[in-house]
């Protein structure tokens, strides 16, 4: 009886000894580790309190800090730290979390060069790792397969490649982790050597189960950036076929930060833009550079500014990624869109640009801490990149250039950049068409199609139509001596190009231009008597026209296809001006309007009515008229197209005729102004195309010539309006242009021209 009492004493001892343990052990601790923090890791370290709850077995830890070697500033720390452990489990062979917790963790990363503001941390720990023997490190060396990796070859290499069964195995116990939460956490790093500082608020993780099985881990992270932006990351990770899914949504991240950084790159004032992602990225971690990326990336808003307050940037800039694999080399885009971007090119003296002022060499890395110890592996042969664009476009874009090498500057403005391909690739040939508004109404069309895998192949047409002379006066200033005045050219350009041997023809059409008196005051580089040579080069109409083929090597240092063209143009003044020719005066036109301005020949314009574009002399006689309007708000322009009916389709017919003769004979599916040039000098008395007639010219329907004919005079209408809007004083309710009735057109017999009319209202 009484060996009972003492043992039921002793256990009852035991239990509330036990009890009292786990009471106080927790208090014990907190003075322990308050106490001895720089024995454990160099730094001074403060708790609040820690508890422990022997019922659930949950351990609490609140407010702990760890101190800067000041022992005032807190490096990293935590509000409130929880983690429950089931001990329970043990009997079953499974390490069982049930919960880990954190509130409001804080980390103050600070980098300076090489040196971090943990290093002394870091180098406490190591000079204690140094006391170890290298026979202690060997036998405690694990052997590669406890590890987990199925051949030792396959260490360093994809060190990743872990079997986390094996794992479980050679533990002897299963692993199961739940309820990961962390929340209102804040992390900041600050480079001093860049000035820079990156500030992750409310920072929040959120696991609800880690699984070393066949199931998929989820993680989910979110914070804000304090600077502007939120990022949220989600991944999904089966542990056994280490198969990985991460999807990032980047919201409104704001590209500012990143100006610390720029500076060692570039001179500039300011920068701004925001970026959206939406990313998709699926692989094994045996392979990261294997997986497949998809989503869409878009940057806004971006705005460059620079040290004289110029700006470049762009309002958006659109990608949409199907498909990019770094391994396999291959970048599948589904699109690739640019809207507003705007930017300048200033040319100085000397060769040099805004884009040199821009740019800044880096300074060379002088760190020593940065050693090269690892042998450079051999370069593997680099795959073929495989690059699909399968929609590229470039919108509301304008460019500026601006020529500070000449004697008065040079400012031109180009807008309304267009750029629409398809199937761009590095394999098959694309094609790619550019359009763009010049200044006064003149526009620039380009067709290109070549492949990026043979550069040195391709066509191309350029086509620019109504530019106005006397925004390039300046040049002519420069390198004549003549200031241009007025006047308006046209150009177009075939380019064939194979190997980079490129062949190129190109017409220039020139209407109406005139220059000033020489500046005496100019050393220009071309010494041309421009008004003698324009004098004679022109014709009785004021038009100038003639050809320049270029042929060359584009690799050749010495070619330079806009200095042959020009020089061409030059020799051709100097030419004529030189020749014994003898001057004639052109007929002058007659007859002025009452308000003092001569509307040219007869008051009209003549037109080609089997073609809805327009000269440069037909663009530019139809300006001037309508310069009357600015002279006098009360007046009205009317501007009627008139034409005979019966001999337009006559002719029209043989047109026909002879453009599809062309096409057969040339075997050309489309036509550009070169190829209509080369119709119009088909004689009808050639026996092949009289031979093509008698066959084909009872296929042509009349009426359908006539309809065309009328679809032909309505874009001629909608054409020139377009330019003549533009112009001063031109207003929606002064300007009109109109078709004559079709009555009108079946007794008129004159030449195809716009009749021009003015009236007072």
């Amino acid at each position: 009886m009484k060996k009972r009492y003492i043992a039921l004493l002793f256990i009852a001892t035991f239990f509330v000894t036990f009890i009292l343990t786990l009471f106080f052990a927790p208090s014990i601790a907190k003075s322990y580790v308050e106490a001895h923090s720089k024995e454990l890791i160099g730094r001074k370290v403060a708790i609040e309190s820690i508890g422990f709850n022997p019922f659930s077995f949950t351990i609490n830890i609140k407010n702990l800090a760890v101190y800067e070697p000041d022992d005032t500033t807190r490096f990293l720390g935590f509000e409130h730290f929880r983690i429950n452990p089931n001990p329970s489990n043990l009997i079953f062979k499974e390490i069982n979390i049930e919960e880990i917790y954190m509130k409001g963790l804080f980390v103050n990363v600070e980098q300076n060069g090489s040196q971090f503001n943990f290093s002394d941390i870091l180098e406490f720990f190591s000079n204690q790792d140094s006391s170890a023997t290298n026979s202690t490190l060997a036998t405690t060396k694990p052997k590669v397969e406890e590890m987990g990796v199925k051949d030792e070859k396959d260490v360093g290499k994809d060190s990743l490649s872990v079997n986390t069964q094996d794992i479980e195995k050679n533990i002897g116990f299963n692993i199961a982790v739940k309820n990961i939460k962390f929340e209102n956490g804040n992390i900041i790093y600050q480079d001093k050597k860049v000035q820079s500082k990156f500030h992750l608020k409310d920072f929040s993780l959120n696991i609800p189960a880690v699984y070393f099985n066949d199931k998929n881990t989820d993680i989910g992270l979110n914070l804000t950036f304090a600077d502007g932006g939120k990022l949220g990351v989600n991944v999904q990770m089966n542990m056994k076929s280490q198969n990985f899914g991460v999807q990032v949504d980047l919201e409104q991240f704001a590209l500012a930060c990143a100006k610390p950084y720029m500076n060692n790159f570039i001179s500039y004032k300011d920068f701004r833009g925001l970026l959206n992602t939406h990313i998709n990225v699926q692989g094994n971690i045996a392979s990261p550079l294997n997986a497949d990326i998809s989503g869409t990336v878009a940057i806004d808003s971006i705005q460059l500014t620079e040290n004289n307050d110029k700006t470049i940037g762009v309002k958006h800039v659109g990608v949409g990624i199907k498909n990019v694999n770094l391994e396999k080399n291959r970048f599948h885009v589904d699109s690739l869109i640019v809207d507003g971007a705007f930017a300048h090119l200033d040319l100085y003296k000397k060769g040099h640009t805004n884009i040199d002022v821009l740019l800044k060499a880096k300074e060379p890395q002088n760190d020593s801490t940065y050693t090269d110890t690892v042998s450079t592996p051999k370069a593997e042969t680099p795959k073929e990149m495989d690059l699909v664009v399968s929609k590229l476009l470039v919108k509301n874009t304008s460019f500026t250039a601006n020529d500070f090498t000449i004697t008065k500057s040079f400012n031109y403005t180009v807008s309304g950049i267009s750029v629409n391909g398809s199937n761009i690739n590095f394999v098959s040939p694309f094609s790619v068409n550019v359009g763009a508004t010049l200044p006064g109404g003149g526009d620039v069309s380009l067709k290109y199609r070549g492949s990026l895998k043979n550069m040195g192949t391709m066509d191309a047409y350029l086509s620019v139509k109504n530019v106005a002379l006397k925004n390039f006066s300046n040049y002519s200033h420069h390198y004549t001596g003549y200031p241009i005045s007025g006047g308006t050219l046209a150009f177009a350009s075939e380019n064939k190009m194979e190997n980079f041997n490129i062949e190129s023809k190109n017409t220039i059409d020139i209407y109406n231009i005139n220059v000033d008196d020489k500046d005496p005051n100019v050393n220009p580089e071309f010494t041309v008597p421009m008004k003698v040579g324009l004098y004679i080069l022109k014709d009785k109409d004021e038009k100038i026209q003639f050809d320049v083929p270029v042929k060359g090597n584009v690799k050749d240092p010495e070619f330079s296809y806009f200095k042959i063209i020009w020089k061409t143009v030059m020799n051709l003044m100097i030419k004529v001006a030189l020749s014994p020719l003898k001057i004639v005066g052109n007929v002058a036109a007659t007859g002025a309007s009452a308000v003092g301005l001569d509307l040219g020949k007869n008051d009209e314009i003549l037109i080609d009515p089997y073609t809805a574009s327009f000269t440069s002399e037909q663009y530019a006689k139809a300006t001037k008229m309508v310069e009357i309007l600015a002279k006098d708000p009360k007046l009205t322009l009317t501007l009627t197209q008139m034409y005979s009916l019966k001999k337009s389709i006559t002719e029209y017919k043989n047109q026909k005729l002879k453009t599809e003769f062309y096409k057969q004979a040339n075997n050309k599916q489309s036509l550009n102004e070169l190829d209509e040039k080369s119709i119009l000098e088909i004689s009808d008395k050639d026996s092949a195309f009289v031979a093509y007639t008698s066959e084909n010219q009872g296929k042509i329907d009349t009426k359908a010539l006539e309809m065309e004919l009328k679809a032909l005079a309505d874009k001629r209408n909608a054409e020139l309006l377009k330019v003549l809007e533009q112009q001063p004083g031109v207003t929606k309710k002064n300007l009109k242009i109109i078709n004559s009735p079709r009555g009108t057109l079946n007794s008129y017999k004159g030449k195809a021209m716009y009749k021009v009319q003015i009236d007072v209202h």
